[in-house]
């Protein structure tokens, strides 16, 4: 009754009916009278960060079929101290060197392995953007 209690199985749905429960309708309006602003601002970033690690509008999907390839040098690594399916979220800044063209800077937050972490130094294996050197994935 109410659909109280139906648990949702597709990650999307689940993130749409969370995002339409704290911001809009009587719920929304209710979270934000009883909750305060701050509340409603974190759960929203929560919500949109766990929009771009499941994938939310396909530009994992794209750049792994369109990207340009290369490799990219770990310089920094720092914890944001959120978790992805119990794996941490890390902040890290890359020297990328692409297949193509000159090497180039970026940071980039993604969720990372908690058994294989990467480190200062480590190469890794990525695609990304060159219309947008921020939107890359590591492979």
């Amino acid at each position: 009754m109410f659909g109280l209690g139906k648990k949702e199985d597709d990650p999307k749905k689940a993130l749409e009916n969370a995002d339409k429960a704290i911001n809009k309708g009587l719920t929304g309006f209710m979270t934000k009278t009883f909750m305060g602003k701050d509340f409603v601002d974190k759960a929203n970033a929560g919500l949109d960060m766990a929009k771009q690690y499941t994938d939310y509008d396909g530009k994992h999907a794209q750049l792994m079929q369109t990207g340009l390839g290369g490799t990219a040098e770990v310089l920094t690594i720092a914890d944001t101290g959120a978790l992805i399916n119990y794996n941490p979220v890390v902040k890290m800044k890359l020297k990328v060197l692409p297949q193509y063209g000159p090497e180039f800077e970026t940071e980039v937050e993604t969720a990372v392995s908690k058994i294989a972490v990467p480190r200062v130094g480590d190469k890794l294996n990525i695609k990304y953007n060159p219309a947008n050197n921020k939107e890359l994935i590591i492979i």
